[in-house]
């Protein structure tokens, strides 16, 4: 394979390079020494059979070389093909010896600059392809003119021969660097992409390239350090790009928008943050919006005016959304709660502070009004909740164990009976002489409290 879109680059010195454990003897596998340039190549062939695949970058133009004589005391061969395995040229014994060299300045020495594949081989090992031989069998000097030469090396033929250690000395190799293909990098400081400043706000452009090679030019639609024009509004686009020695090219561009940069105003009066009502309440969502420039929309979760959302109990929000005449948006966002109508606990429970006094052991009927019937399923989940206090101490326990309720349904409703609630609570025994509080939590997130003390 030439040389082509790589480049070449050549080191002050070259070095010899030791075989890395054993060669690979297909291009596949091939010892890869094209990365710096190489005077020599030391390794060794262990068997008769051993074949060693150095892949090397040639200069070009001739200056290759390679040669074992008088750098081994086996019979060598020594085979180069292109970088697909197609045969260049061979050679078994060079210079009355039975060492071999493949020489420079020849005429079937590659004159192209590029990746090749160096085999060194014991005699009589020689390569093969798909379609035969790929070099012709003979002992001096030869091109790839064997049967197999139209196709790339895949395995090796042939008699054993000796085996030992072996240096090949080097011409015409260099470092191979692969194509360039990494774009170069634009740093645009300034301005920042979207940014928006007011009508005459100074703002100087600031950018940088670089790239790990070569960088030809670092050009922008507005010179580095320049002012930009922000005497009237609108957008003001800059573009850099860089471009490498290779042609590969990187463009970078930022808006920059004059004009109105203030975020609308939104003054949120209903529902207020934190706000709580009453399931089914009447509240009206009130609100409104203001920009020094212009309103483009001013929109809430419902219209300004219209009922906010009370019709299910729980933590709800509304949101106010407003959007000026140059894009600009603010957002406003309140929390508030709906809980149910708790009035109260009915005949025969005792609101706080007043203490209910029941036997211990005994089936305790709780009531509780909600104003009306709003399903079976108004207590939150892991409650009722009893919590041991000190008698008279008024305490409000956060949290206590879970309640042991009677009966098939946890809690019932009676319209008859002053339209409540209710729920049979089963103490225990051992409680006499002690006090309790019964917690009631419910699906709107509020707890309310009674407090007991227990007799025997």
């Amino acid at each position: 394979m030439v040389l082509g879109a790589l480049a070449l680059a050549l080191p002050a010195g070259a070095s010899a390079v030791p075989e890395a454990g054993d060669a690979g003897e297909l291009p596949g596998a091939a010892q890869d020494l094209s990365t710096q340039a190489v005077d020599a190549v030391e390794g060794t062939l262990a068997t008769g059979s051993d074949r060693d695949l150095y892949r090397v970058c040639l200069t070009g133009g001739g200056s290759f070389s390679a040669s074992t004589i008088g750098g081994s005391a086996i019979d060598t061969q020594l085979f180069l093909f292109d970088d697909e395995g197609l045969g260049v040229y061979a050679d078994d014994d060079a210079g009355g010896t039975r060492q071999s060299a493949l020489p420079a300045e020849d005429p079937l020495t590659p004159g192209e600059a590029g990746f090749y594949l160096l085999a060194v081989t014991p005699y009589n090992q020689d390569p093969l392809s798909a379609l035969g031989r790929i070099f012709p069998d003979r002992g001096s000097l030869t091109g790839s003119s064997g049967p197999g030469a139209g196709a790339p090396l895949d395995a090796w033929g042939g008699s054993a021969g000796g085996s030992g250690a072996y240096t090949v000395s080097l011409s015409g190799t260099a470092a191979c660097l692969p194509p360039d293909t990494t774009p170069p990098t634009v740093d645009l400081r300034s301005p920042s992409d979207g940014q928006g400043v007011p009508v005459g706000e100074a703002v100087i452009v600031d950018f940088s390239c670089a790239d790990d090679r070569e960088l030809v030019s670092c050009e922008g639609t507005a010179p580095d350090g320049a002012t930009l024009d922000t005497a009237t509004p609108g957008d003001r686009p800059v573009t850099v790009t860089a471009v490498d020695a290779a042609g590969n090219r990187t463009s970078v561009t930022h808006t920059l928008t004059v004009g109105d940069v203030t975020p609308p105003t939104i003054d949120l009066r209903s529902p207020l943050d934190g706000a709580v009502f009453l399931l089914g309440e009447e509240v009206a969502a009130d609100y409104s919006c203001a920009d020094e420039t212009g309103l483009a929309a001013c929109e809430g979760s419902v219209p300004d005016g219209d009922p906010v959302d009370t019709g299910s109990v729980g933590q709800r929000t509304f949101t106010v959304t407003a959007t000026d005449l140059a894009g600009g948006t603010a957002t406003q966002t309140s929390a508030y709660r709906v809980v149910y109508d708790f009035q109260g606990f009915r005949w025969p429970t005792r609101d706080r502070p007043e203490v209910n006094r029941v036997r211990a052991g005994r089936v305790v009927r709780v009531r509780f009004s909600l104003d009306g019937f709003h399903g079976r399923d108004v207590l939150a989940d892991g409650f009722p909740q009893v919590a041991e206090t000190q008698c008279g101490s008024g305490e409000e326990p956060a949290s206590g164990a879970a309640a042991r309720l009677v009966g098939r349904h946890r809690v019932r409703y009676r319209r008859w009976w002053w339209r409540s609630y209710w729920l049979l609570w089963k103490t225990e025994r051992s409680w006499a002489g002690s006090c309790r509080q019964l917690l009631v939590g419910l699906a709107d997130g509020t707890v309310h409290r009674v407090d007991y003390r227990f007799k025997p």
